[in-house]
C-alpha cells in the first residue's frame, strides 16, 4: 500500500536576504586583503586581466578571480571591453592609497576570516579549512549536511517546478546530501522516481528526511563515492545540486563524463547552482560564495559559459 506523501514545505517568500546576510560577510575582509596586497594601487596604474593579476601576485587563478569578482561586484573595480579590470571612480576616490579620501578598510588584526584569507592566498590551490571535499568524522558530516539542508530546502520546491521534470521519469541525484532536492522534486512530480547517490553516512541522513515526508516509495538512496564507484544505469536525468562549485574544473569534467555515459539517450544533466556573472563582476553573493569555495573547497562559482 502506497502512503500519501506528507506535504512538502514551500516557503512563502524567498531567502535572498539570508544569502546576502550569510555570505557578504566575506566582502569586508576580502576588501581589506585587496588593500593590503596593493590591488587597487596596482590596477589604477595598469588595468589587468584576472590571469595577469594572478601572475603578478603569485596566486592561483581562482584566488585572483575571487578577489577581483568581489571587488567588481561591490563597484570598486570595473571590467573593460577588452576583459581587463580597472579601478572604478569609487575605488579611485576611496581605496587608492594616494587619494586624499583614502579609507583603510582594515579589520581587527586578529580577524579570523582575514587570517583565513591570507592563508588561502599563500596555500596554493588547497582549501585551508576543507569541508565537503574532506569530511571524515560522522559528527562533522551530520553538522555539515544539516547546514546544507537549511540552504537547499527553500529552493527545492522552486526547482521542482522546472519544465524539464515534466519529461523526467527517473532521476539520479549525485551527491544528493540531505535529500532535500530529490524530496522536493518527487513531492511535486509524482511520476518521477529519485535515487540519491552519496556516502553511506550521508545516505542515512537522507533516509531520515525521506521518511519524514513519506516518500520511501519514490525516493531511494545508494551509498557510493561519486568519483570512484559505479553509478546505476536507467536514468533519464542526473542532478548535481551545488556539487560542481566544490570541485576544480577537471573533477567537474569527470563527473560530467560519468553522467553522460550513464544517461539514457536524450537524457539531461541538471545543475543547481548560483552562477557567477559571465564578466566575473557579480552578483555580490555569487562572488562571495567564490571566497567561501576558496577557503573551504576546491572549486569556485562557475559562470554559465563554463558550465556549458
Amino acid at each position: 500500500m502506497t502512503k500519501n506523501p506528507t506535504e512538502f514545505p514551500v516557503p512563502p517568500v524567498d531567502d535572498l536576504s539570508l544569502y546576502d546576510l550569510g555570505f557578504t560577510r566575506f566582502a569586508l575582509p576580502m576588501t581589506a586583503l585587496a588593500q593590503e596586497a596593493g590591488l587597487f594601487d596596482r590596477l589604477v596604474e595598469q588595468p589587468s586581466t584576472i590571469a595577469a593579476t594572478a601572475e603578478f601576485f603569485e596566486v592561483v587563478p581562482r584566488a585572483a578571480e575571487a578577489m577581483v569578482a568581489v571587488m567588481a561586484a561591490l563597484g570598486f573595480l570595473q571590467r573593460l571591453e577588452d576583459g581587463r579590470f580597472a579601478v572604478s571612480q569609487v575605488g579611485r576616490t576611496y581605496l587608492v592609497a594616494s587619494s586624499p579620501f583614502y579609507r583603510n578598510m582594515s579589520v581587527s588584526i586578529d580577524d579570523s576570516t582575514l587570517e583565513l584569507l591570507r592563508a588561502a592566498f599563500r596555500s596554493g590551490d588547497e582549501p585551508v579549512q576543507p569541508l565537503a571535499v574532506q569530511i571524515e568524522e560522522l559528527e562533522d558530516i551530520r553538522g555539515f549536511i544539516e547546514r546544507m539542508h537549511s540552504l537547499t530546502l527553500p529552493a527545492a520546491s522552486g526547482l521542482a517546478q522546472q519544465e524539464v521534470f515534466t519529461r523526467t521519469a527517473s532521476l539520479l541525484d549525485v551527491g544528493g546530501g540531505s535529500g532535500s532536492l530529490s524530496c522536493g522534486i518527487a513531492a511535486q512530480n509524482p511520476h518521477i522516481g529519485c535515487t540519491i547517490l552519496d556516502l553511506e553516512p550521508v545516505c542515512e541522513i537522507a533516509r531520515e528526511n525521506i521518511a519524514k515526508y513519506n516518500l520511501e516509495d519514490r525516493v531511494k538512496t545508494l551509498a557510493a563515492n561519486m568519483f570512484h564507484d559505479p553509478w546505476p544505469a536507467g536514468h533519464d536525468a542526473i542532478l548535481f545540486g551545488n556539487i560542481f562549485h566544490d570541485w576544480d574544473a577537471d573533477s567537474c569534467m569527470l563527473l560530467a563524463h560519468r553522467a553522460f555515459e550513464m544517461l539514457e539517450p536524450g537524457g539531461s544533466i541538471l545543475l543547481h547552482e548560483i552562477p557567477l556573472n559571465e564578466d566575473r563582476d557579480g552578483s555580490v553573493v555569487a562572488a562571495c560564495l567564490s571566497v567561501a569555495m576558496l577557503l573551504f573547497e576546491k572549486g569556485k562559482q562557475y559562470t554559465r559559459g563554463e558550465f556549458e
